[in-house]
């Protein structure tokens, strides 16, 4: 499996951003390959860690208009993206979604 950290900032209060999310966090059920996305905040720095299937999967979703919308969004800056390999044989110990999960 393939894992990225998508952080940006946005001065926006989680109130206001909590619509707008839970209507992003629906749409991304139907991403190819995405197996998991735990949501993360701290401070104005919003974002999330997502486990794709595969690196390609991941690559698809970040040239998808759901990822342009959102970087195209005036409300959000300063986007960090990070890939990792996933090391499938810990994670399984420590109870990360398994491929097993999305076949």
């Amino acid at each position: 499996m393939h894992a990225v950290l998508i952080t940006f900032r946005s001065s926006a209060t989680l109130d206001d951003l909590r619509g707008p999310f839970t209507d992003y966090a629906h749409a991304l059920c139907d991403v190819d390959g995405l197996v998991a996305k735990t949501w993360i905040r701290d401070g104005e720095t919003v974002g999330g860690f997502h486990i794709f299937t595969t690196r390609s999967a991941a690559e698809a979703y970040l040239g998808s208009e759901m990822v342009a919308g959102l970087t195209a969004n005036p409300a959000f800056h300063g986007f960090e993206i990070r890939h990792y390999d996933v090391l499938d044989e810990l994670s399984a110990i420590t109870g990360s979604p398994s491929r097993t999960l999305v076949a």
